[in-house]
């Protein structure tokens, strides 16, 4: 019996004098967004130490107690006997704010800086880099309403859009200047074409099987102004558009009439660009564009892949039910002078069904047997 108490004894003194392990739990990596406080940590280290804990944080900048650099900072936490990492990620999850982006309209061929006045801030120090997307196109050089994309990227890659409009206007020339503009050779060109068709020249303008032509070789004198885009053409447009609504295509007109001088203005910007011979491929002397007649628009894009859009088919298919023709067909550039344009269309009324079978296009020269030629 006193041998079991002795035994029982010894296991209650070895018990007592055996050191209690002291324990540590810590969070070894904390997370905050950019530009919040770096929490206590009280909140994510529980010990069983009697000691405060310290941190010491390395490669850290440190403002008001926030960081507003995002990344993963390192921290060595020092716990009387021990020393461990603690990192604390720093992440910015929210875009830059663009400002000031405003509609900006100007005239043919004025220089302009798309950025100018737009501001960008970010919960970040970071610098922003702002741009304007690939995908806005706009040609300074041509009347038209483009929509410009803006881009602004931080460091973290959260990325902010935001779209406005460049309006480019017609530079008009006063009227006074506008004799002074030479015109072609006044040479009369009435006679028949190829097919038998009469073509009369009444008050300076030619008309062949009653459609007015203006093409490389028959031009509109530069006092011809019908004041925009024809009734008879705004008419057949409005029940197109109307028609390609209610199949979940929308059609809008970017470039309608344009006068005798803007046309010159145009042009002339064009020829300092890429030289006479290449701007006469795509472009018209004053005088030579079916713009100025009133009845000819370019829709929707100035875009040499805008036939293979789905507003680009569905006028393919359908212009010509409206009265509407494609002026510049792929293919037919040494026929109208011009390269293809799947933009541009020409109203012509109840002739135009007979321009489109089969899927294809037949110009305008072709049908009337006229050709398209400048003169010099």
């Amino acid at each position: 019996m006193k041998k079991i108490i002795l035994i029982i004894m010894l296991l209650f003194i070895t018990g007592c004098n055996k050191e209690i392990k002291k324990e540590v739990t810590y969070k070894e990596k904390i997370t905050i967004k950019i530009g919040e406080e770096v929490p206590s940590l009280e909140d994510y280290i529980t010990s069983d130490y009697d000691e405060s804990c310290t941190i010491e944080w390395t490669n850290i900048d440190l403002e008001d107690n926030k960081i507003y650099t995002a990344g993963i900072y390192e921290g060595k936490l020092k716990i009387v006997d021990r020393d461990v990492t603690v990192n604390l990620e720093v992440i910015d999850d929210v875009a830059p704010t663009i400002e000031n982006v405003k509609d900006i309209t100007i005239t043919v061929g004025d220089k302009i800086d798309l950025l100018k006045g737009i501001t960008v801030t970010d919960n970040s120090r970071d610098e922003m880099d702002i741009s304007i997307s690939e995908e806005s196109i706009y040609d300074i050089n041509k009347v038209g309403t483009y929509n410009i994309e803006v881009i602004a990227k931080d460091n973290s890659n959260n990325i902010s859009k935001k779209v406005f409009k460049l309006i480019v206007k017609e530079k008009v020339i006063p009227q006074e200047q506008v004799k002074d503009i030479p015109n072609v050779p006044d040479i009369d060109l009435s006679g028949t074409t190829t097919k038998g068709y009469q073509i009369n020249r009444i008050d300076g303008i030619y008309y062949v099987n009653g459609i007015l032509i203006a093409n490389k070789t028959y031009a509109l004198p530069s006092t011809y102004n019908p004041g925009g885009l024809r009734s008879e053409f705004m008419t057949a447009f409005n029940k197109m558009k109307e028609a390609a609504k209610n199949d979940g295509v929308t059609i809008t007109i970017i470039s309608g009439y344009r006068s005798y001088s803007y046309q010159k203005a145009l042009y002339d910007g064009y020829v300092k660009t890429y030289g006479k011979a290449m701007t006469d491929t795509f472009s018209a002397r004053p005088g030579n564009s079916e713009h100025q007649s009133g009845l000819a628009a370019d829709l929707n894009r100035i875009d040499d892949n805008f036939g293979n859009t789905k507003e680009g088919k569905w006028l393919d298919l359908n212009a010509s039910k409206y009265g509407f023709i494609l002026r510049y067909p792929k293919g037919k550039q040494s026929i109208t002078g011009y390269k293809y344009e799947p933009w541009h269309f020409r109203y012509i009324g109840d002739e135009a069904a007979n321009l489109y079978q089969n899927g294809e296009w037949t110009t305008l020269e072709e049908y009337l047997g006229i050709d398209s030629k400048y003169q010099s």
